[in-house]
């Protein structure tokens, strides 16, 4: 959910059982990058801390990066996705599937 101060990510009931999380809120005054990728999975680097992670299939929770960046990922097959790219926050990253993430990167824009 995008509003004009914040960005909400509301996950299924699935979801928060996969990621062992509720959703959270970031305001948009910490988005410092967006962007459209065409395998949101790849986009998933590290080892995961907190949630499921099936190659190939799907990652949905918390990974710690070998940079020590930490990312919130809810990526359900190897499609296209969105990557939000945050500052000042509890996670470095979130990177999601989306049906459309052309659409939600232009309304975070």
């Amino acid at each position: 959910m995008i509003t004009d101060d914040s960005v909400t990510v509301q996950l299924s009931g699935g979801e928060k059982a996969e990621a062992l999380h509720r959703d959270f809120t970031v305001p948009r005054s910490a988005i410092v990058g967006v962007r459209v990728v065409s395998s949101c999975l790849d986009e998933v680097q590290g080892f995961k801390l907190v949630g499921a992670g099936v190659p190939g299939a799907l990652k949905v929770g918390t990974w710690k990066g070998a940079e020590g960046g930490s990312t919130f990922a809810a990526c359900h097959g190897n499609g296209p996705g969105i990557v939000i790219d945050l500052a000042g926050e509890h996670y470095d990253r979130i990177v999601m599937t989306h049906d459309d993430p052309e659409q939600v990167a232009a309304e975070l824009s």
